[in-house]
């Protein structure tokens, strides 16, 4: 079984801060569980790499679309000062793509 044991601090941070992001909100899904016990146990392994790949990368695509989204309506909408939004909309898919290089 496959195993990915959580060493970085970097990536300790990401699992950390994704598990708290479901604890703010209060979800109790199989994501939710799934970065809990990443961010509980320190490690990763099995099915549960695969899991939190797919929800990465879904996560990630969406991110990508919502950043080129959001540049084109500032562009096109010059007076809405919205770029510390994309600042943080871009630490958080270099984050997601930390996190996939470790796990893949």
């Amino acid at each position: 079984m496959a195993k990915r044991i959580i060493k970085d601090e970097r990536i300790k941070a990401i699992v950390h801060n994704i598990a708290e992001d479901f604890r703010f909100s209060h979800e109790t899904g199989d994501y939710a569980l799934l970065f809990y016990k990443a961010d509980t146990e320190g490690v990763i392994r099995g099915s549960d790499i695969e899991s939190m790949i797919e929800y990465l990368s879904t996560g990630l695509t969406e991110l990508q679309d919502n950043i080129q989204w959001r540049r084109e309506f500032l562009s096109e909408n010059p007076g809405i000062d919205e770029m510390r939004m994309l600042e943080n909309l871009g630490v958080i898919e270099k984050e997601y793509i930390d996190l996939l290089a470790f796990l893949q």
